[in-house]
């Protein structure tokens, strides 16, 4: 993300990403839905927080509440809107937690942060929609979905850690250059003048 003469211009590689991220969380709708005693789990909250942990907060908002969005169009259209906000705010969080609260740069002790990160995203997740079904079904509803959210957070905690730290791939896509880099198209973000990110 480059700032010139103080108007934002997002790289192609900024939009490449939030779109391919975004569409990664689309895709999941492909994915049969896991029956369990507490409902249904659903793998869409893996992808919002891989984006969360690889990219940045306006680009993990997109990614969670657009694609989350998209995903309910087809999933359940009348909970598009609270997806929308519900998602992009702990694709939102999540990114700025494990990107901009220190530490910010950890070596073999980044995925415990970016558990913790996700933890407080997955907390955001099942207060969102309690706070959603006590509103349109009631209090007994809002509760009975309480155990579900619980386990699909944990679940997507899951799937997103092991890809992110348990597995070369954040690795290897930060080793060829791959990755947009955080500081430069981000934090440096704030200055009067930065040509393809580069001060």
């Amino acid at each position: 993300m480059n700032k010139v003469k103080n108007k934002i211009i997002f790289s192609a590689k900024w939009i490449a990403y939030t779109a391919l991220s975004t569409a990664l969380v689309v895709a999941t709708m492909a994915i049969p839905a896991v029956p369990t005693v507490a409902g249904r789990i659903y793998w869409v909250d893996g992808m919002v927080l891989l984006a969360a942990y690889l990219l940045d907060p306006v680009a993990a908002f997109i990614s969670g509440g657009i694609g989350s969005l998209l995903y309910d169009a087809y999933h359940a259209p009348h909970m598009m809107a609270a997806t929308l906000l519900i998602h992009g705010l702990q694709g939102a969080v999540v990114s700025a937690l494990l990107h901009c609260v220190p530490p910010v740069k950890l070596k073999k002790a980044e995925w415990v942060k970016a558990v913790l990160c996700a933890i407080i995203g997955g907390v955001i997740v099942v207060a969102g929609y309690f706070a959603y079904r006590s509103i349109t079904g009631g209090v007994s509803v809002a509760v009975a979905s309480i155990a579900r959210n619980i386990i699909q957070e944990i679940t997507g905690i899951t799937i997103a850690t092991f890809l992110c730290y348990a597995t070369t791939f954040k690795k290897q896509l930060e080793k060829n250059g791959l990755l947009p880099d955080f500081k430069r198209e981000i934090i440096n973000a704030d200055k009067k003048e930065v040509v393809n990110g580069e001060n």
